[in-house]
């Protein structure tokens, strides 16, 4: 069976699922499992996914919803953890493991913003706490079982990008609403055989200068890019993408977002034979990746299908 990755509609946020079913990889057997990597849950608008919905209609097999094996928060920002305290409280949903960031970060606890995300930020808060929590750094990448079973490279954060994120330049601490959160959130890349996806986040100039200087030789020849910062001018950096060549580029964003402050000009001025793919334009995107060679990728949004050979 192939694995299934889910760039959910959530609009100016991110939410992948990533489906990883019983398969042999060399000569072990694994298990299925189910990858979550951000979470931007929409109850209010129509036009966008309702993620504990969503899970519950395409996870659940035989009367019983399969367990999150992986929760990635990559960064504890508003757009990529709204609906936390209702996942991890009312959903009906178990979740194994959860992956935080290792930071003193706070958001600015006044405004409108705030009053929307207090609550999920306490959970967050308080999840950060239970014996589920893992904090993992890119030197550890060949130390873990994550590495064998689910080809799962971390690329971001590391201890460097912990220090510039932390401190100013005279050596002194940060605030913890002054972090440079973007400079250390969990960038991820996935080896499905020689298929290669990877998750961006919303990784800023910092971040992509340590990549390309301590992992550039892993990020060539991209086949699904999931854009930094959504698709949005302000993620778009030409040097990542030089190097990495995507076929593929996928924009989590609103439509108001993408006619604003969408780069999808830029990315194909500068990436002329990938195909930008924007859940603001297509809704929910899906591709299905097998493991039999030759090795395809299947796009299937809006009940269309599209393969590509690899």
């Amino acid at each position: 069976m192939p694995v299934k990755l889910h760039f959910l509609n959530v609009g100016d946020g991110d939410c992948t699922i990533i489906d990883f079913p019983t398969r042999t990889q060399g000569e072990n057997n694994l298990d299925s499992r189910i990858m979550v990597v951000d979470f931007k849950h929409n109850v209010d608008h129509d036009e966008y996914e309702n993620l504990i919905n969503y899970y519950k209609n395409n996870f659940t097999e035989n009367g019983l919803i399969k367990p999150i094996f992986r929760f990635i928060a990559t960064h504890p920002h508003k757009d990529h953890l709204t609906g936390i305290k209702e996942l991890f409280e009312n959903s009906g949903v178990e979740i194994l493991n959860f992956w935080d960031l290792d930071h003193k970060f706070k958001p600015i606890q006044y405004g409108e913003n705030w009053e929307s995300y207090k609550n999920d930020w306490e959970k967050y808060c308080n999840l950060r706490n239970e014996s589920f929590v893992r904090r993992y750094w890119d030197d550890q990448n060949e130390k873990i079982s994550f590495w064998d079973e689910d080809r799962i490279t971390i690329l971001s954060p590391s201890k460097e990008l912990f220090e510039y994120a932390h401190k100013n330049e005279n050596g002194s601490d940060r605030s913890p609403e002054e972090i440079l959160i973007h400079s250390m959130p969990y960038v991820l890349l996935i080896n499905i055989n020689d298929i290669k996806i990877l998750l961006a986040s919303d990784s800023d100039d910092k971040c992509w200068e340590y990549i390309l200087k301590n992992h550039g030789n892993k990020i060539g020849n991209i086949d699904i890019l999931k854009a930094p910062h959504h698709g949005k001018k302000s993620g778009f950096i030409e040097r990542i993408l030089e190097t990495m060549c995507p076929k593929n580029i996928i924009f989590s964003i609103s439509q108001d977002s993408y006619q604003a402050e969408g780069a999808e000009k830029d990315y194909a001025r500068k990436c002329p034979d990938a195909n930008i793919h924007s859940t603001s334009e297509k809704g929910n995107i899906i591709f299905e990746c097998t493991y039999n060679q030759p090795q395809q990728i299947n796009l299937l949004s809006n009940g269309t299908k599209n393969i590509f050979q690899i």
